[in-house]
């Protein structure tokens, strides 16, 4: 396998590597390799931890939701070990008040022993409408979920809550860049896509039809094009 077909893969809160396994069979000849979330106190111990986990020389990153925002950070902190970025549903920018806010209520309802796992509510905020439709979306979801358990739940939100804006970073990287996510995600910041795209024009930005949050899962045929043509 040549290193051009090769991806450091970084997946996102609560997911492992099943969150690739529809994506997977519409990347034949890819190697893709997973990456998980490490454990650390903060968003620089995380970078630094996945920084010593990639291979020798350039790579291919690609990173989903909160992998999104660490495979970016990591990029604009190293930018000789990145050939290619994808950052997926996701636009590295800092959280807005409302989910901090969010973040800590449920961090505080954590600690009381709250947590049953992944809400169907949750899940409905996550996909799109009609992906509401395929329960094995869902199922993956709750199941990613409950293997990892309510301590890296808890590990994975303390650490990814403060976050640095990186559109300077981001805009700055020389290497090809590619932003994809679905069109009813409503965690993506818009606003800062305009930013980047006005700031960084040979950025692509890729929105896919009819697909909410979860884009591996929702739309993994629509996605695995957009990754053929970002290795091409």
């Amino acid at each position: 396998m040549t290193a051009a077909r090769a991806v450091i893969a970084i997946p996102g809160t609560m997911c492992d590597a099943r969150l690739w396994h529809r994506l997977l069979p519409h990347l034949p000849g890819v190697d893709w390799r997973h990456v998980p979330i490490p454990d650390g106190p903060d968003i620089d111990h995380l970078v630094t931890a996945l920084h010593a986990a990639l291979p020798a020389g350039s790579v291919n990153l690609f990173g989903f939701s909160l992998g999104g925002y660490l495979a970016a950070a990591l990029a604009c902190r190293y930018p000789d070990r990145v050939a290619r970025l994808f950052i997926c549903s996701n636009s590295p920018c800092a959280l807005p008040e409302s989910e901090t806010r969010q973040r800590r209520q449920l961090l505080a309802w954590l600690t009381r022993g709250g947590y049953q796992g992944l809400s169907d509510q949750k899940i409905a905020q996550m996909v799109a409408a009609r992906s509401l439709a395929d329960p094995a979306i869902g199922q993956c979801m709750k199941d990613m979920d409950a293997t990892l358990g309510l301590d890296v739940l808890a590990q994975q939100l303390q650490a990814s809550s403060d976050r640095a804006d990186l559109l300077a970073g981001v805009s700055a990287l020389c290497c090809p860049v590619w932003l994809g996510f679905g069109e009813a995600d409503g965690l993506v910041n818009r606003g800062w896509i305009r930013q980047l795209q006005d700031t960084a024009p040979a950025h692509a930005v890729h929105t896919v039809p009819g697909a909410g949050h979860m884009l591996p899962l929702e739309a993994p045929q629509a996605l695995a094009r957009l990754v053929a043509r970002w290795l091409a």
